[in-house]
């Protein structure tokens, strides 16, 4: 298993010769460090539950990562602890949810790490 600064490298045994040795990328140890401090964590329930609960339709592009992913990207425009206390959640949430619509309009969501991998790709565009 390798590390970088980003994810982790695990390989993966081959599954037919056609194949070839394949490699998963996690990311998960660097997202949580970007969501450490403030109300980062709080927001992502948020955001998960205004998911389950309005969003979580047949055929729906959204799904958690794709939340977490925009929260990702919020956090990197407000990089600072002061713009993540509790009084500005409600901020924080409105500016993911003006993401979301715009990556809705574009029918792209790229990811965090690997912004030329687009989330949506396979997903129907109803």
């Amino acid at each position: 298993m390798g590390e970088n600064t980003l994810g982790t490298f695990e390989k993966q045994g081959k599954q037919s010769s056609m194949e070839g040795d394949a490699w998963v990328l996690s990311f998960l140890e660097a997202e949580n460090r970007l969501l450490q401090g403030g109300c980062r964590k709080k927001c992502l329930s948020v955001l998960k539950t205004l998911r389950d609960r309005h969003l979580d339709l047949p055929g729906s592009p959204i799904g958690e990562y794709h939340m977490k992913t925009l929260l990702l990207y919020e956090c990197e425009k407000h990089p600072r602890d002061g713009e993540w206390e509790e009084v500005a959640l409600g901020d924080r949430i409105n500016g993911i949810l003006l993401q979301l619509i715009s990556c809705l309009q574009c029918r792209r969501c790229p990811h965090y790490f690997l912004p030329n991998l687009d989330l949506f790709r396979g997903k129907s565009h109803r």
